[in-house]
């Protein structure tokens, strides 16, 4: 959530609902993310890809007591890969951990070896495919998806 840092979003959202159940959703969170959030008390954790139907049952699954994350979401900790690994190329994720650093694009350009205008090119592109405002949002989505 804009303005959360991390997962302590989740304590204070159990605070605020005097610690009933809630529930996670993340279009872009890995698996690592929904193990932590389970265990610092969520009531299950809903990736966005769900159908209507499966994300209704859940929630009541949920509201009954019951701890809920998708078996098929679960799963996928045993992959290697990122989702950002195959959106990405190769030039666009230097060009992310550039931003993630905190770098300028003249910094980056430097680094990289290429000009600045190219790396102005590769951050918007970067913000085009995650969706992002701008450079630091980008490179937020990168930390808080685990990939930076």
């Amino acid at each position: 959530m804009p303005g959360m840092n991390g997962l302590s979003g989740l304590a204070k959202a159990l605070e605020a609902n005097e610690n009933k159940p809630v529930g996670i959703i993340s279009g872009t969170a890995p698996v690592s993310v929904a193990e932590a959030a389970l265990e610092a008390g969520a009531a299950g954790f809903l990736p966005k890809t769900m159908a209507a139907k499966s994300l209704l049952n859940a929630v009541r699954f949920m509201a009954a007591g019951e701890t809920f994350a998708p078996v098929s979401f679960m799963a996928q900790r045993n992959e290697t890969a990122h989702e950002f690994d195959t959106l990405l190329s190769p030039r666009e994720k230097e060009v992310l951990k550039g931003l993630s650093d905190g770098k300028a694009n003249k910094e980056i350009a430097r680094d990289l070896d290429l000009r600045e205008v190219t790396v102005k090119l590769h951050v918007k592109t970067l913000s085009k495919k995650l969706n992002a405002r701008n450079r630091t949002h980008a490179a937020m989505i990168a930390k808080e998806a685990g990939y930076i």
